[in-house]
């Protein structure tokens, strides 16, 4: 198999978008989260925002003593990303003819929702000042950060969960890198205890 670049998609995403063409829009439109698992330069990358920009959203807007919202929603996404996943992430590798597709990103979805679960979101409404701002954006890209690079690098058992076929084995190894970036983010990060 020939080598590609770090962060250039396994299929052209123009190919990719011809090939999914034939699943239900709504299959499609989750498994490659609204398209952005078509994005021409790494489609991982751009798969784990949306938790991200969820956090940042709620975090800004959310009365005081209502943090709990966060966590439910992201419990919520990662219940439809690991859902999407599992039940139609197998028609995506046969439909594209290979395993863990780039153009699927749902599996990054949870694996970043997991990263920032249960850490203690300040709130703008709680602040008296402006480091709630700084907090938050520190949090999400530290944790943005640890996951990508956990997914990346594939830590023990990643690389083995990988190779389990179907929507399972796309999902598992996210699954893993988001628990490794979630435990450091309770022991060192910004949020932590």
């Amino acid at each position: 198999m020939a080598s590609r670049p770090l962060g250039e998609p396994k299929i052209a995403p123009a190919e990719a978008r011809a090939r999914l063409a034939a699943l239900p829009w709504v299959k499609r439109a989750s498994l490659t989260v609204g398209g952005l698992g078509f994005a021409r330069f790494a489609p991982g990358t751009w798969g784990s925002l949306p938790p991200c920009a969820l956090v940042l959203g709620l975090v800004a807007v959310l009365p005081p003593e209502t943090g709990w919202v966060i966590q439910v929603s992201l419990l919520a996404m990662l219940a439809w990303a690991c859902t999407a996943c599992v039940a139609w992430g197998g028609a995506a590798e046969e439909a594209l003819g290979g395993s863990d597709p780039s153009c699927v990103v749902v599996d990054e979805v949870a694996g970043m929702c997991i990263a920032m679960l249960g850490l203690r979101w300040p709130l703008r409404t709680e602040a008296t000042d402006h480091r709630w701002l700084l907090t938050t954006v520190l949090a999400v890209a530290l944790a943005f950060v640890l996951f990508r690079a956990f997914d990346v690098l594939k830590p023990p058992p990643c690389n083995a969960l990988q190779r389990i076929p179907g929507g399972k084995g796309i999902l598992l190894d996210d699954v893993f890198a988001g628990i490794y970036a979630c435990v450091i983010m309770h022991v060192i990060g910004p949020l932590a205890g």
